[in-house]
C-alpha cells in the first residue's frame, strides 16, 4: 500500500469534499463559468426593477443582498432563492419561463478537486433506480445542460436517470478532470500559521513578531500596535499610543528601499486605494451610488484586478492587490459596474497560503493520497450515516436489520428466490417519513404483507405534496390513517416503537405508548428514520452546528453558516453547500455555489 507524506502533498487552492449535485455545481463555476444577467423580464416587479440596471453584467459583480432581499421560498438562503428566481423564475406556481441568466466561462480557472466516495452523482447512485423524485424532472437540472426525462408520462423523473445525468454533466461540462472518485476522505486538520498571515490586519492589529514587519505597505496599514515578543499584555486593556505608532512608522519609512523613481511614488500615491475610498466617500450623497452599494456591501471590501479597459489601471489594482492588509479592515469600498468582462483576479498558487490538510484513501489503488488546501468545502450532503434507534443491545445488528430501502429490496427479492412458493413472513417498516412509505409501495408490490410502524398518532406525508403529482405518497397516507383495515397486505401500530429483537428466531417487541408490548415474527425488519451526515474526518475540537453541544443534523441541528457567503461561522476559510447549508433540492443548490465563489472572488490576492 502506498502512502503519501507531506513531501507528497497535493496543493489545491480549493478542496471540495463530496462529488453530488452541490459538488459539480460549485466545480462548474470554479472552473470559470459565471453568471450573465440576459433579462430583467421577471413576473416579480420588484426583483425586475433590481435587474434591469444590471442586465448583461456578471452577478458575481452585483450585490447579492440587494438582489435577494424579500424573496421567498422553500429555502432560508436568500443567494438559493434569488438564483432559483432567476433559473427557474415562478416555478412554484406551475410558470415554465426561459433562465435569466446564461453561464458564460470568462472567469478564472480556480485550482480545486472534488473528492467523492463513487461516481459523480453522489448518494443519487445508492438510491433505488426506479424511485421517482420529489422535484419535477426539470428541475434536477443544472445550468446550461437541460435534464430531458426519458420517463414517458412521468413529469417527474427516476433516480437512475437522475444519476446518469450527473455523470453525463461532468463529461460534457469537462469537469472530469477536477474529480476524484471512489475516495473515502479518512482526515482533515488546520494547519497552525502565524496569525498576521492566516487572518490579515484588521484594525487594532497587534504585531508580536518584528520580522513581520517588513510585510506591511505602511502606505495604506490601518493602525497597527507594536509589542515585544519578550513582553506579556493583556491585550484587552492595553491602550495604543499613536505616538509610538507614528514614530515607528517614520523610523521604518526610513529603511525602505530608495530605487522608485518620483513619477512612479507620485502615481502610486495619486492612485492609492486610501484616495480611492475617500471619493467614493465623499460620493455617497450621489442617487446612482447610493442605489449600487447597500449598507453591507460598503462593509465588505472587494478587490478585483482590472484590465486595460477598465475606469481602474493596472497600476492601482495591482498596488491595491499585492497588499497584505485584509480588506475587510477598510471603512468602504467600491465595486465595478460598468465592465462586461469579469474583472477580477486570484492567485493563490503557494503552498505557503494553505489552510488545511486533506487526508484521502483511494479504494480502487489503495493509495493514501494528502492535499494541502487553503479553502474547504464541505458538499457531503446529509444521508451518509442512517439514524439507528436506540435499542439496548450489546452483540451487532443482524442481517435481517437494515437501514436503506435499495439494500432492502435486493435482501429480500433473494429471499423470496429462495423461499420460492413458500409463504414469506411480513416485513417490518419502522418510520413515518417518505423514505418508509417507499418501502411499504416497493414491500407490498411484492405482495408481501407489512407491518408498519410509526410513533405518532397519524402521518404528515402531504404537507407539502400536491396529491395529483404524487399519489403514491397519499395512497400510504391514506392507509396510515385507516391503520389497514381496509387495505390488503398492510397493518399499522401508530404510536409504538421498536424497543427488542430476537436474532435467532426473527421476532421483534414493539411497545406502544400506554406499555403494551407485541411479539411478531418477520421476515426482514427496515429501520428508516432520517439519516445525518459523516462528520468522522474532521478534527473532534470543530464544533459547527447551530447547537454546538449537539450532533449535525441537516433537519433539527444544521451547520451555523452565514447565510450570504455560506461561511462557517467560527471556523476559517470553511464553506458548506446543499443539505448541509439547509439546500435539500437541486433547484437551489447553484445559489450556494454562487455564494461561495462570489466569496472566493472578494478575497485578497497573495502576494
Amino acid at each position: 500500500m502506498k502512502s503519501g507524506s507531506a513531501e507528497d502533498s497535493i496543493y489545491k487552492d480549493v478542496v471540495v469534499i463530496g462529488n453530488g449535485p452541490s459538488g459539480i455545481m460549485l466545480s462548474y463555476m470554479l472552473s470559470g463559468n459565471l453568471p450573465y444577467i440576459i433579462s430583467d423580464a421577471h413576473p416579480d416587479e420588484m426583483l425586475s426593477a433590481r435587474l434591469k440596471p444590471i442586465v448583461g453584467e456578471c452577478l458575481l459583480q452585483q450585490d447579492l443582498e440587494y438582489l435577494s432581499a424579500g424573496l421567498e421560498g422553500r429555502s432560508t438562503n436568500q443567494i438559493s432563492l434569488l438564483m432559483d428566481a432567476l433559473l427557474h423564475p415562478c416555478a412554484d406556481i406551475g410558470l415554465e419561463m426561459e433562465p435569466l441568466v446564461e453561464f458564460r466561462k470568462t472567469g478564472i480557472e480556480i485550482d480545486h478537486v472534488v473528492l467523492g466516495k463513487g461516481p459523480p452523482g453522489g448518494s443519487w447512485h445508492k438510491m433505488d433506480p426506479h424511485i421517482l423524485t420529489l422535484s419535477l424532472g426539470s428541475w434536477m437540472a443544472l445550468p446550461t445542460l437541460p435534464f430531458h426525462s426519458r420517463d414517458s408520462g412521468e413529469k417527474r423523473a427516476y433516480a437512475c436517470n437522475v444519476a446518469k445525468y450527473y455523470m453525463q454533466y461532468t463529461e460534457q461540462m469537462e469537469l472530469v478532470k477536477y474529480f476524484k472518485n471512489s475516495v473515502i476522505v479518512s482526515s482533515v486538520n488546520l494547519i497552525n500559521q502565524n496569525p498576521i498571515l492566516c487572518q490579515g490586519f484588521t484594525e487594532n492589529s497587534r504585531l508580536t513578531n518584528y520580522d513581520d514587519l517588513n510585510k506591511i505597505d505602511y502606505d495604506i496599514m490601518p493602525r497597527v500596535e507594536i509589542i515585544s515578543p519578550d513582553r506579556e499584555q493583556n491585550f484587552e486593556e492595553y491602550k495604543t499610543c499613536f505616538i509610538s505608532n507614528a514614530i515607528n512608522c517614520l523610523r521604518l519609512r526610513g529603511n525602505r528601499k530608495k530605487s522608485r523613481c518620483k513619477r512612479t511614488r507620485e502615481k502610486l500615491f495619486d492612485n492609492s486605494p486610501t484616495r480611492k475610498i475617500r471619493e467614493i466617500m465623499k460620493s455617497e450623497n450621489d442617487p446612482f451610488l447610493s442605489s449600487r452599494l447597500s449598507k453591507h456591501e460598503k462593509n465588505r471590501s472587494v478587490s478585483f484586478c482590472c484590465d486595460s479597459s477598465n475606469v481602474c489601471d493596472n497600476q492601482y489594482s495591482r498596488s491595491f492587490n499585492e497588499n497584505r492588509v485584509n480588506p475587510r479592515s477598510l471603512s468602504s469600498c467600491s465595486l465595478d459596474f460598468t465592465n462586461k468582462r469579469v474583472p477580477f483576479s486570484l492567485n493563490y498558487s503557494s503552498c505557503d497560503s494553505a489552510k488545511w490538510v486533506v487526508n484521502v484513501f483511494d479504494k480502487e489503488t489503495g493509495e493514501k493520497i494528502t492535499y494541502k488546501c487553503k479553502y474547504l468545502v464541505l458538499a457531503n450532503g446529509g444521508n451518509d450515516l442512517p439514524n439507528r434507534l436506540e435499542i439496548s443491545r450489546e452483540k451487532p445488528d443482524p442481517d435481517w436489520l437494515l437501514y436503506d430501502l435499495r439494500s432492502l429490496e435486493s435482501r429480500l427479492d433473494s429471499y423470496i428466490f429462495g423461499k420460492r412458493n413458500e409463504e414469506v413472513l411480513p416485513v417490518l417498516v419502522v418510520g413515518a417519513g417518505l423514505s418508509a412509505a417507499d418501502a411499504v409501495i416497493a414491500i407490498r408490490a411484492r405482495n408481501i404483507p407489512v407491518i408498519h410502524v410509526f410513533r405518532n398518532k397519524t402521518a404528515d406525508l402531504n404537507k407539502h405534496l400536491p396529491e395529483n403529482m404524487y399519489p403514491e405518497y397519499h395512497k400510504v397516507h391514506q392507509m396510515m390513517k385507516d391503520g389497514g383495515s381496509t387495505y390488503p397486505l398492510y397493518s399499522a401500530y401508530p404510536e409504538h416503537t421498536l424497543t427488542d429483537i430476537d436474532e435467532k428466531t426473527r421476532t421483534i417487541i414493539l411497545t406502544s405508548k400506554d406499555g403494551m408490548k407485541t411479539k411478531i415474527n418477520v421476515s426482514f425488519a427496515a429501520v428508516l428514520i432520517g439519516s445525518r451526515p459523516d462528520f468522522s474526518f474532521l478534527p473532534k475540537d470543530l464544533n459547527l452546528g447551530v447547537k454546538r453541544d449537539q450532533p449535525i443534523d441537516c433537519k433539527t441541528n444544521p451547520m451555523d453558516i452565514d447565510r450570504l457567503t455560506y461561511r462557517v461561522n467560527g471556523c476559517e476559510n470553511l464553506f458548506a453547500v446543499g443539505p448541509l447549508a439547509g439546500d435539500h433540492f437541486v433547484r437551489f443548490i447553484p445559489g450556494g455555489a454562487l455564494a461561495v465563489v462570489s466569496e472566493l472572488y472578494r478575497q485578497p490576492k497573495d502576494k
